[in-house]
């Protein structure tokens, strides 16, 4: 039996690249637990607002570690990536839900439907096991944003202090 993963934080936001640098340093000390597979049924429909998650992408070496998330997923539809700062930007676009046989494909979604943002970064890291790609995907409404708390309000967290280029942006060059 596969037990339930829970994401790396809920009832948060990202507000900028330090704060991603503390959660990634906050799972390099054990402080906060990264997400080791992609997620399941279950774990897709608890996806909300506010919800964080941290993983390791799959390397060249994963078939002897077993570690790592080739991509992570979620069962969603997105509008192709926009770039704000250091950080990729995707839309929810609305999806009629599979019982809905009836509806034609450009169903216009329900009025109380508010799509997610789904907002990712990307950094190298040197762990004890050599060079590895880290990766944070945070979710959010435009509705909700406002109630989500920060990074400064989690214990052990928002008070870490990151060596500076400890992590390194994987856009840089781009």
């Amino acid at each position: 039996m596969v037990h339930a993963q829970e994401p790396t934080l809920t009832g948060l936001r990202i507000r900028s690249v330090q704060d991603t640098h503390k959660v990634f340093y906050a799972v390099q000390k054990g402080t906060l637990k990264m997400v080791t597979r992609r997620l399941d049924a279950d774990e897709r429909m608890a996806l909300r607002s506010g919800c964080i998650y941290a993983w390791e992408e799959r390397g060249p070496h994963s078939e002897i570690t077993g570690l790592g998330i080739e991509r992570f997923t979620e069962g969603r539809r997105w509008t192709p990536s926009r770039v704000r700062d250091e950080f990729l930007f995707y839309y929810e676009r609305y999806m009629p839900p599979p019982d809905a046989n009836q509806s034609p494909p450009d169903a216009k979604p329900p009025r109380d439907w508010e799509p997610l943002v789904k907002q990712t970064y990307s950094v190298w890291v040197d762990t004890e096991s050599g060079r590895r790609k880290w990766h944070l995907t945070a979710y959010f409404t435009q509705g909700t944003i406002d109630q989500l708390r920060s990074v400064d309000d989690v214990p052990g967290v928002g008070d870490l202090v990151v060596p500076e280029g400890h992590f390194k942006s994987t856009r840089v060059g781009k």
